[in-house]
């Protein structure tokens, strides 16, 4: 579905320019952290919610929007989703937390196993950690294990 900037309130609309390459919304207007913002009955909202719900409808207070299309000042409700702050944050590009989740191997290349340490679940790679209990073993008795 596709929506016109034009049914949005005018002092809003000023402040977005389309481009037409990537059908991005980019607002022009305050930003804080790269997000649109502005003020609406005395209070800051950021732009990109303020358009979702505009278009959509109204967010849920546990979840969050995802820009599909990466470009943080975009307000395009196409380019918008409501996810959970743990999704949002898995779908991410550069945060160290996305970039592991992605991971299938260790830096050997060995395949990652899941194993439960109490309530939560962990991943590693059981042939390096044999070797590196190995050579701990080796350094606090060498004399035992040859």
């Amino acid at each position: 579905m596709s929506y016109a900037i034009d049914r949005l309130p005018e002092r809003v609309a000023s402040k977005i320019v389309p481009v037409t390459e990537s059908g991005c919304w980019v607002w022009l207007g305050a930003t804080v952290h790269e997000y649109g913002q502005l003020e609406i009955n005395g209070k800051r909202a950021l732009a990109h919610r303020f358009c979702y719900e505009f278009f959509k409808g109204p967010i849920a207070q546990d979840q969050t929007i995802d820009h599909l299309c990466f470009v943080k000042p975009c307000v395009n409700p196409d380019h918008l989703e409501v996810v959970s702050l743990c999704e949002n944050i898995l779908r991410g590009r550069t945060s160290a937390t996305a970039i592991n989740a992605r991971k299938q191997s260790c830096q050997c290349g060995h395949p990652y196993e899941t194993r439960s340490f109490g309530e939560r679940l962990g991943r590693f790679c059981r042939r390096c950690k044999i070797a590196q209990d190995r050579r701990y073993r080796l350094e606090k008795r060498p004399w035992t294990i040859k």
